[in-house]
């Protein structure tokens, strides 16, 4: 094997590497004694195993606070570590209950701080998807 052979070979192994890793979910850290959550937990995430445990997501972990129907909206207060993940969340919330909830609005903010912090609103509708509202606002307890 020459050398430039070999240096294109490293080259294409580090670039595949760190596409894969760009990609792939931060793993769960144990926090607040909350572990990971249950196989199961992804598919049916308003029921009891997806209460008060760590979902994996692109750029960190987030946990279901709280959640509430009103006739056909679904409102979702979630914990999220980064509040990037909070599209990937609300996602998550309209592929697994888009035939029930006409509107769903997750509410995700980063870990307990005192006083106001910044949460990231995602309103999502059948018929127009997808929206984001960032404001300050003071934190649910946890």
């Amino acid at each position: 094997m020459t050398e430039s052979t070999l240096i294109r070979t490293a080259v294409v192994a580090v670039l595949g590497f760190s596409a894969s890793c760009a990609s792939a979910p931060k793993p769960i850290v144990d926090s607040h004694g909350v572990v990971s959550c249950p196989a199961g937990a992804g598919e049916a995430l308003l029921g009891v195993d997806a209460l008060q445990c760590w979902f994996p997501a692109r750029h960190a972990q987030w946990r279901t606070l709280s959640h509430e129907s009103h006739y056909d909206v679904l409102v979702v207060k979630v914990e999220a570590y980064d509040l990037r993940d909070a599209e990937e969340i609300a996602a998550r919330f309209a592929a697994n209950q888009r035939d029930t909830f006409s509107e769903i609005m997750v509410y995700a903010q980063p870990p307990r701080r005192s006083g106001a912090t910044r949460i990231r609103r995602v309103r999502w509708t059948r018929e127009h998807g997808s929206e984001t509202f960032d404001f300050v606002g003071s934190a649910v307890d946890q």
